[in-house]
Parts: C-alpha cells; sequence; structure tokens
C-alpha cells in the first residue's frame, strides 16, 4: 500500500526517538537510518513494484523487435554481455558494426516482418529455436553507443537462449527504467506540498512512457532517468536546510546523473534543461545552501566520475569507425541542400506534431493509439496549462514556461546540428524527457494551490481516475489488436476472439485482465495517497476484497470427532 505523507512535510520525530543526525553529517552505521529514509524506501519499493507489473505486461504485449531499432540494440546487448565493447578495425563496413553473437540474437531482424504495415498481424514472424545458439556474426547500428545499458540487459543471453532469451532482456531493461521512475515518483512525495506534483508525474505516465520500456533500447532508461535527476534535484533544494530529509533525492540525482552520462550522446542536454529548470522553482540561497552537506557532496563527487567516464567514452568514439548505417523506410527523411537555420524553424513548425508521440505512437511509429486516448491525454495537459496561468504570483510560473520553452527549442537546436548528416530523424519519443520535465514542472507551479477534499473534488478525482484507467486499457488494447489481427479499413475486433493470427505469452486475453486489475490498482494507490482514509472503490468492493484477504487465514481445517456409538 501506498501511503500519504504528511502534508506539511516528513513526520517529525517525537522526543523519544532518535534524532537524525545535522544535515552535513553521514550516518556511520545502518541502524541509524532515519525514520523518514526509511519510509522513503519503503515508498519506492511499492512504486517500483506496481510500475515493474505494469511495465512487464506491456513487455509480454509487444511482439519481439515491434520497438524502434530493437534489432540492432539486441545484437549490441548480447555483444556487450560477452565482453565485445570497443569495436575494432575492420568490424565495420560503414552499415553497422560486425560482431559475434548466438545465431537467434544475429537474427533477429528477420522477426519485424509486420514493421510499417498496420494491417498485417505479427503471426508473420518466424519461430526462434532453442538450440539456435552457434555463435555467427551480427550487424549492429548501435555499435558506438556506451556499453553500460547493454551489459546489464544482455546477461540473460549468456544462460537462455531463444525467445524466452530476448524476454527476459527486455524486462531487464523494463526493470531499470522502472526503479528510476520510482526514485522520481518517491521524491516528489518528499515535498512539503506533494500532492499536485504527484498528480502530474501520473498525467506525464502516458501510455507512450509503458511502451517505450518493452523494448532493449537505452531510450527508456534515458526518459525514466531524467525524471528522476530532475524530481530529486527538486526535493533536495526544497528541504536545502533540512537535508536528510531529502536523502532519497539526493541518491536520485547522483545516480541518475551517472546513468544518462552513459545512455547517449545527448543525455547530458536533459540533465542541464533539468537542473536549470529546478533551480527556477527555488531561490538563490537554497541552492547554496545544498552545497555545505557532506553527504551530498560525497554522492556528488561519485556521480562525477561517472559523468567523467561517459564523456570520455563520447570522445573516444569520434574516433572509432562508423557504425551507422541508412534509419529504415518510414523513419528516414533526408532533404538535400536543407540549411540547420531552415531545419531549425521546420522544427519549430512542428512542434504540436510529437505531441500525439509523447501520448501514444507505438511500433515503429506504425502503431498509434486511438484518438479518444488522444483526446483525453490533451484534455488533462490542456487543464494543467490552464490552471497554471492562474497562479500567483507570477514568478511560480517561470519554472514551468522555461521548460515549454526548453521543450520547443532545444530539439530543433539538436536536429538542425545533424540536418546535413542525418537527414530529418527527429521523433517525439526523443523529446520526452523534456516533455516529462515540462508536465511535472506544471505541477510544481501549483504546489502552494489548495488541494481540495471536499465531496466535489473527490467525485471529480474518482471520474478523472476512472477515466485515464480506461483510456490506457484502450490503448493497451488497441495495440495488440495491431498485432493480434492487424487494423485493416474495416473493424475487427470480433476477430481477435474467434480467429487470432497472434498471441502473446499467457494470451491477449489474459494480459488485458491483469493490465486492468493492475490500472485499477494503482489508481486505489494514488486516490488514498490525495485522500488519505479515502477508498478509491465501493464499499462493497472493499468489503468484499478483505473479506477475500482474510478467508485464507481463516478456513483452517477442523477436526470433527465422530459420533458415540
Amino acid at each position: 500500500m501506498i501511503h500519504q505523507p504528511a502534508t506539511n512535510g516528513p513526520t517529525r520525530l517525537d522526543t523519544s526517538e532518535e534524532k537524525p543526525a545535522p544535515a552535513g553529517r553521514l550516518r556511520s552505521r545502518a541502524r541509524n537510518v532515519s525514520p523518514e529514509t526509511k519510509a522513503g524506501f519503503g515508498f519506492f519499493i511499492r512504486i517500483f513494484a506496481l510500475l515493474a507489473a505494469l511495465i512487464t505486461l506491456w513487455i509480454l504485449a509487444t511482439p519481439l523487435m515491434a520497438y524502434p531499432d530493437e534489432p540492432a540494440h539486441t545484437i549490441k546487448a548480447a555483444a556487450v554481455a560477452r565482453g565485445q565493447f570497443f569495436p575494432a578495425l575492420g568490424e565495420s563496413y560503414g552499415n553497422g558494426i560486425h560482431v559475434q553473437v548466438p545465431s537467434y540474437i544475429a537474427n533477429v531482424d528477420s522477426q519485424r516482418c509486420f514493421a510499417f504495415i498496420i494491417g498485417k498481424p505479427a503471426g508473420c514472424a518466424p519461430d526462434i529455436p532453442l538450440d539456435d545458439s552457434y555463435t555467427t556474426i551480427g550487424v549492429t547500428s548501435a555499435g558506438l553507443y556506451n556499453p553500460f545499458y547493454y551489459w546489464f540487459v544482455g546477461l540473460p543471453s549468456l544462460f537462455m537462449s531463444g525467445a524466452p532469451a530476448i524476454f527476459a532482456m527486455r524486462i531487464v531493461s523494463g526493470l531499470m527504467s522502472a526503479a528510476f521512475y520510482a526514485a522520481g515518483f518517491t521524491a516528489l512525495s518528499r515535498l512539503r506540498h506533494p500532492k499536485w506534483p504527484m498528480v502530474a508525474a501520473a498525467v506525464a505516465t502516458t501510455p507512450m512512457v509503458f511502451f517505450l520500456a518493452t523494448g532493449v533500447n537505452p531510450n527508456s532508461l534515458e526518459v525514466a532517468a531524467s525524471m528522476a535527476a530532475f524530481c530529486g534535484l527538486v526535493s533536495v533544494l526544497e528541504n536545502s536546510r533540512q537535508l536528510h530529509l531529502a536523502r532519497p533525492g539526493i541518491l536520485a540525482v547522483g545516480i541518475s546523473a551517472a546513468t544518462l552520462a552513459n545512455t547517449r550522446n545527448v543525455s547530458l542536454v536533459w540533465l542541464l534543461c533539468g537542473a536549470i529548470v529546478a533551480c527556477l522553482f527555488f531561490r538563490g540561497a537554497d541552492i547554496v545552501a545544498i552545497f555545505r552537506n557532506r553527504l551530498l557532496l560525497v554522492v556528488a563527487g561519485l556521480s562525477a566520475i561517472g559523468v567523467a567516464l561517459g564523456v570520455m567514452w563520447n570522445f573516444v568514439m569520434l574516433a572509432a569507425p562508423p557504425s551507422a548505417g541508412e534509419a529504415p523506410a518510414g523513419i528516414s527523411n533526408t532533404v538535400e541542400g536543407l540549411r540547420p537555420s531552415n531545419a531549425f524553424v521546420t522544427m519549430l513548425d512542428r512542434s504540436f506534431d510529437f505531441v500525439n508521440q509523447y501520448i501514444g505512437v507505438a511500433g515503429w511509429l506504425d502503431a498509434p493509439v486511438p484518438q479518444a486516448v488522444l483526446m483525453f491525454w490533451n484534455m488533462l495537459l490542456i487543464a494543467l496549462l490552464l490552471m497554471v496561468f492562474l497562479m500567483r504570483p507570477a514568478r511560480l510560473q517561470l519554472g514551468f514556461w522555461v521548460a515549454i520553452g526548453m521543450l520547443a527549442v532545444v530539439p530543433a537546436l539538436v536536429q538542425a546540428a545533424l540536418i546535413t548528416t542525418s537527414g530529418f530523424i527527429w521523433q517525439g519519443r526523443y523529446s520526452l524527457p523534456l516533455f516529462a520535465i515540462a508536465v511535472i514542472s506544471a505541477g510544481l507551479a501549483l504546489r502552494f494551490r489548495n488541494f481540495k477534499s471536499n465531496l466535489i473534488s473527490r467525485r471529480l478525482t474518482k471520474i478523472l481516475l476512472w477515466a485515464g484507467c480506461v483510456a490506457h486499457l484502450y490503448g493497451f488494447v488497441y495495440i495488440l489488436r495491431r498485432y493480434v489481427v492487424g487494423i485493416p479499413d474495416f473493424a475487427n475486433w470480433l476477430v481477435m476472439f474467434t480467429k487470432p493470427d497472434w498471441q502473446p505469452p499467457l494470451s491477449w486475453e489474459v494480459l488485458t485482465i491483469l493490465f486492468a486489475a493492475a490500472l485499477v490498482f494503482a489508481a486505489s494507490r494514488l486516490y488514498r495517497f490525495l485522500y488519505p482514509g479515502m477508498h478509491f472503490l465501493p464499499d462493497r468492493v472493499n468489503r468484499a476484497l478483505r473479506w477475500a484477504a482474510r478467508r485464507p487465514s481463516s478456513s483452517v481445517p477442523v477436526k470433527v470427532s465422530s459420533p458415540v456409538k
């Protein structure tokens, strides 16, 4: 269960409890960890378990290689797990790095026979034999990427084979993302006024966030770590005078910064943007105060080592042989003779075109969620925007508007720098770190606004939470339909039951039921966080659940003595 922290900050210790050490001192023994830190860790574990369940269900529901560039990243992960960190001379022919991997990994590209053809289900993909594990040559366009993420993800391929190994690699990747998302939510829960920021973070958790965590690709880890770093820094700045209350945030910032430096080249740009936006919500004195804490300085020093290693890798790879081939048809958009200035303005023109990809466009950009789902999230985003407009003083809005500006300008600058070598390659998923920062910034701008708990407010919250569950579930089932029977020009929902062309593990029906149950549980925990002591589900359902929970323990067999003859 997720419990609501005290509205005015973490609960203070009674005189009978052990007082935390002053900010700036490290605890020498684990038994001296403060109750606030323990509470934050418990909150993290509950959020992590919930997010891990939702992401795992999305992983099982998504066919292998139904994720942009997943074949290249899967081959890279298997190679790195086998010690092939650095590309050597003679291993690249301009269209990819050649590595030694098991045959079933080298041939994963054959699994995406349905890519870009929305009416074609995933049943065309050939089976992956479990015994197809002899070593052969695989080609990956991700050969120059930092090996940090790939080493963890590739480990299951060392002791597993076939499709189970690839699903296990996906799950490892998804759990990494779930951990960072959970760290971000935990950091927000430590704010003195956490409700509006938590609501905004829930809005930022779109179906696209879950889909991005399904495949072997560092993109999801990049988004999750950016969110965790931003939320952690906000928590640290708000508790700058009592940093013993913000230890989860300090750890989140340190680990996330080192992770971002070792994912993709542009990741440190998202870290810088998040740091600027976070600082705009606080005074200069708060920023200066955090550098007087010894724990923060130690974590910052260790994080700096990780950042330095990531930067060093990028510089070393500048001299490596080329490894990136041409982008697949449908994604590449090269325009000859286009100047960087024209590309910059064009990207600004397309700023709103990427909103749908922030909400949900699965597959190889060929499986958008239904319009109803897009409409629901657009409504939530516009509502947050209008509420920020009403905040006074206007200084509370500054961080939000800077974040919105960065969401439009920074991707345009990056694309302009790449236009002469790569063409128009930008996709909405690349900007998701900035999108998450902007949406959560809206909640931070609203954090001092009274969060009403009267009957009308509670009913409205229930309506929105139920609508959110339906929107998530509708998007989930619609994407399943894309792969189970395809999406032709006519309705074919009944065919999913009568003649499915492809079935995910456990079947799409079971996955849908489990996903619906997980969504309702998540909504009930969020409602409990916003309104402590209140129940999201009807009283009859709550009583039935409590009865079902007590029944196993009370159903002890009773020995009946035989009647006396």
